[in-house]
């Protein structure tokens, strides 16, 4: 087959390769083994399925892939183009696996799906011995290393098989692997000389934000308000939790509170559950999908337009593929983080949790051998029960047992692994266990630049493609939260006389924390406001300007006005085991300009008298708003263009409803001014905004109430 592209077309139907795809399919129709690094979305799949329809016959493809769901799919898509496939794993019946396991051996398919465990299962091996393997492609092929963010013990026995097909030609793609973990894939699967194809890293149609949050309610603020925002436009959300309790809390928080249709999936799911729920969200029936780490992969769903992370990832290739399943249409997508200085302690847990000490690993051998046999029947589920180990921790040192030659897993049966037990060697096991600590040493760096990434004032995409040495252009439309800010003309500064009572306490907190310099700590910072005479108030804090400024609040209040300015992104917590609060480059523009940042102080009338509320419909920056509003740009594309929040220019709209210079359905919907005014009408004062929230369904934010109560203020007073 020498036409490339007729082929491609005839095939596949289509008419161009993407880049990196036409050079990897020549290198392996030259017989040249190759690595495969392309982004999320990229087409690495085309590449050895093109591959497998030009091997002679009998040759087939096997595919080594890690995920059910992502078999089925590939090889639904296959069938439907008349292509051969099929895929063998544990979801199918045992009858179903030996009919396709029957066909294969007799040639019937040119690609053949399996998990890396299936090359545990005896009749699989059997069966393999009586095929020819023209093709081997190993998808997500980071999963071989250690040092990747995704390691599967599994994918080690890859290399051992690979060898018994006759080291057939190979394939290895991924979509995240730094230079380390791609040396460790071709010398792991001894294919040194490999042709390496690598696109780069940049994906200029994602935007990459933080939000910071200093506990779980204030996350869950920020979720909401996202997918809000998100429900104006076409397409889905995912939602990454770092534990399965998170992934179904929030999916019941989201329908429950926000009022969107969610789900959530995790590995604890039975398998029609799991597939059910994928099937749903593939389909477009699902609009928001909440689930553990243990979705994603292969998840080809185009219209991804948000990944938001509500936990904090162990590393940056983690964050990077699952926040790479957003957008693969091409078009605007956004991968949000919610950071809370707490999530790295859930990552340490997993790291120390995830690797087995020697203690472990002795623990886990004496189990074994307590048959006094050498070959030992077990699941892993019965051997986490026996050594009172989790899990993961037993799989893992399994495969340490087995890189210490101390055991060999020789196939599966029924469920159960089959073990042959090899005499104990004190030497082979303290030299596995030394460099699993060199291993958890390598996690913690890890851990740490991903914590980086997560409290950087710098370029995010940047620090993204540095991190996997690509030197390419860090450019995008819509860069990072950091680079839209600082590119954000500034604001005119604003006369802080025209400021309300909270928009001027606002600006008293932001420049409390940029007096302090080094970071001051929430609790320390409402200490120092309110004038504690407490012993930790050392003169670092009385002798500040604004050390008692806030005298006649409480702590506690004066600590939900600092967690008002984090939720609308002027602070940011920073400091992992000992956060601190500091300002965030918006915080900084904010306080450059003195500008009028939406605070309310709880248990105090938030908005001042209607004479400060016409000098504000009449600042400058209030106009700017309405001029770009009456262009017939929306307020998220207004607070965007202008550097500010939503919530900043929904301030400004509410003034100017207030003024009388915009007319109330012009900003809310006729829906939502019915409901508020109801509520109005039952409660009767207009002096605060929570009385009247508290009686609003979860759907109505308080940029849409405010908008209301302004109206109704004019109204009563030009009656």
């Amino acid at each position: 087959m020498t036409n490339l592209h007729q082929n491609l077309a005839q095939l596949f139907g289509f008419n161009t390769f993407r880049p990196g795809q036409e050079p990897a399919i020549t290198s392996l129709l030259a017989g040249q083994h190759t690595l495969v690094v392309m982004p999320t979305g990229a087409g690495k799949s085309l590449i050895y399925q093109y591959a497998a329809m030009c091997l002679p016959s009998p040759a087939v493809t096997l595919v080594i892939s890690p995920l059910i769901a992502l078999m089925k799919d590939q090889v639904d898509s296959l069938q439907q183009q008349a292509i051969p496939a099929t895929y063998i794993n544990s979801a199918l019946p045992t009858a179903e696996q030996s009919r396709r396991l029957q066909a294969a051996v007799q040639g019937q398919f040119r690609l053949i799906y399996v998990a890396p465990e299936r090359l545990r299962s005896v009749p699989f091996q059997q069966a393999l011995q009586r095929m020819t393997i023209g093709l081997l492609a190993i998808d997500e092929a980071h999963c071989i290393s250690q040092w990747g963010h995704d390691f599967r013990p599994d994918y080690r026995r890859i290399a051992q098989a690979r060898a018994e097909m006759g080291h057939p030609l190979t394939a290895a793609l991924t979509a995240t692997a730094t230079t380390l973990v791609q040396n460790d894939i071709v010398e792991l699967l001894a294919i040194p000389d490999a042709q390496r194809i690598v696109t780069g890293f940049n994906r200029p149609n994602l935007s990459f934000e933080v939000c910071y949050a200093p506990d779980t309610a204030t996350k869950l603020q920020h979720l909401m308000q996202l997918l809000t925002e998100q429900a104006h436009t076409a397409g889905t959300a995912i939602i990454y939790t770092g534990t399965r309790r998170d992934a179904v809390e929030v999916a019941r928080f989201i329908s429950d509170t926000v009022g969107i249709q969610a789900n959530y999936y995790h590995a604890g799911l039975d398998s029609d559950e799991r597939t059910a729920i994928q099937d749903a969200f593939l389909q477009g029936k699902l609009p928001v999908i909440v689930a553990t780490n243990a979705f994603g992969m292969g998840i080809d769903r185009p219209d991804v337009r948000m990944v938001v992370h509500f936990n904090m990832p162990g590393t940056l290739e983690a964050y990077y593929q699952e926040a790479g399943r957003a957008g693969r249409d091409g078009h605007p997508a956004r991968a949000v983080l919610l950071y809370a200085p707490q999530d790295r302690i859930l990552q340490q847990w997993f790291i120390e949790n995830s690797t087995a000490t020697f203690q472990d690993l002795q623990h886990l051998y004496r189990t074994l051998a307590r048959s006094g046999q050498s070959q030992v029947m077990i699941a892993v589920d019965q051997l986490a029960r026996q050594t009172n180990l989790d899990a993961v921790k037993v799989r893992t040192g399994l495969a340490q047992l087995e890189r210490a030659r101390m055991l060999r897993q020789t196939g599966d049966e029924g469920g159960q692994m089959q073990v042959s037990l090899e005499p104990w060697d004190n030497n082979a096991v303290t030299a596995v266990t030394s460099a699993l600590e060199e291993y958890c040493a390598h996690r913690q760096r890890q851990l740490d630049q991903m914590t980086d990434y997560a409290e950087a004032d710098a370029c995010r995409r940047r620090i993204v493609l540095r991190y996997f040495s690509d030197r390419g252009a860090a450019e995008a439309p819509r860069c990072c939260d950091n680079c839209m800010v600082q590119q954000a003309p500034p604001p005119d500064p604003q006369d802080v006389n025209t400021l309300s009572r909270a928009e001027r306490g606002a600006l008293v907190i932001l420049d409390a924390v940029k007096r302090l310099g080094h970071g001051v700590g929430r609790r320390r910072l409402a200490e120092m406001l309110k004038g504690s005479h407490s012993k930790d108030m050392t003169s670092t804090y009385t002798r500040q300007t604004y050390y008692g400024r806030f005298a006649e609040f409480s702590r506690n209040r004066i600590e939900q006005m600092i967690d008002q300015l984090v939720l609308h992104g002027y602070l940011k917590i920073v400091g992992g085991d000992i956060p601190v609060l500091k300002l965030s480059h918006q915080g900084q523009a904010a306080l450059t300009a003195r500008a009028a940042i939406p605070l309310t102080i709880p248990g105090t009338d938030d908005i001042d008298d209607g004479g400060k509320r016409k000098r504000y419909a009449h600042s400058s920056t209030t106009q700017e708003t309405e001029a770009l509003f009456r262009q017939g740009l929306q307020p998220n594309d207004i607070a965007v263009q202008r550097g500010l929040t939503e919530a900043t220019i929904f301030q400004h709209l509410a003034a100017l409803i207030g003024a009388g210079r915009l007319a109330l359905t012009e900003v809310v919907s006729a829906d939502v001014i019915a409901q508020v005014q109801a509520v109005i009408t039952e409660v009767g004062d207009l002096s605060r905004l929570a009385p009247l929230k508290e009686r609003l369904p979860a759907s109505i934010s308080y940029d849409e109430l405010r908008c209301v109560v302004e109206d109704a203020r004019r109204q009563r007073k030009t009656v």
